[in-house]
């Protein structure tokens, strides 16, 4: 696993979700007035983007792309165990933070339990646009969604995943590949969330508050499962224990 200082990424995580925190939590207006930017009355709905083929095109693309990695990583992940080398010049433990980042996060956390229990409205379906069901505020549970709700994207949650892949194994490719394409792989892995972000919060399927905490839970969770898959965290507890 490429080396990460975990003290400082650990600080700005927590600097993320404070700030994120007292926005949305303290000012849940702000959801509404974000929203409202892209929202040009009943008649004509929410912004354009949903209607380009290129930026659905591209949705799709990505959300194709993550599938694809979490389905091949439990298969690379047994085949760098078994034959004890690295499966894409990716060792095993590589393979197996991304098979477990992709099922603890998108898959259990955002659709199989927040999703699934928020009851939080989608803004297209809240009064205050067009809708017939009401606001709820970000992290607070409701009855406004039957399934498939708001609170969290799972797209944006899957998108951050795939971000965070790409970024690791650009890490370890480094040596084998041109600086120039290891930069424009990074930047691609940035564009990948923040493309998934503006189409998600822009047609109206999302809050911005359920980008940004979808976005925080993926890194924190991929923070402490680099620990965990890098064997930091027991050498952690043992320093802590003495």
């Amino acid at each position: 696993m490429p080396p990460i200082d975990y003290q400082m990424t650990g600080r700005w995580l927590i600097a993320g979700w404070l700030a994120a925190l007292a926005l949305f939590r303290g000012a849940p207006g702000v959801d509404l007035a974000i929203t409202g930017l892209f929202w040009h009355g009943p008649e004509v709905g929410f912004s354009p983007l949903a209607d380009r083929w290129l930026w659905e095109f591209l949705r799709q693309r990505l959300w194709d792309m993550s599938i694809l990695v979490f389905l091949v990583s439990p298969f690379a992940l047994w085949r760098a165990l078994s034959r004890n080398r690295p499966v894409l010049d990716l060792p095993a433990r590589v393979w197996g933070f991304v098979f477990t980042l992709y099922l603890l996060g998108p898959l259990l956390l955002v659709n199989g339990f927040l999703k699934a229990q928020s009851g939080r409205a989608r803004p297209a379906n809240v009064t205050d646009f067009g809708g017939d069901h009401l606001f709820t505020p970000a992290g607070q549970f409701a009855d406004q969604c039957r399934a498939n709700c708001s609170f969290v994207s799972g797209e944006v949650a899957a998108a951050v995943v795939l971000g965070i892949c790409l970024w690791l194994a650009l890490g370890l490719w480094r040596t084998r590949l041109a600086r120039w394409i290891v930069n424009y792989g990074r930047v691609i892995a940035v564009f990948i969330p923040a493309f998934i972000i503006v189409q998600r919060v822009g047609t109206g399927r999302h809050f911005a508050s359920d980008a940004v905490f979808a976005t925080l839970f993926m890194l924190t969770l991929a923070w402490a499962l680099h620990a965990i898959f890098a064997g930091r965290l027991g050498a952690w507890l043992v320093r802590r224990g003495r």
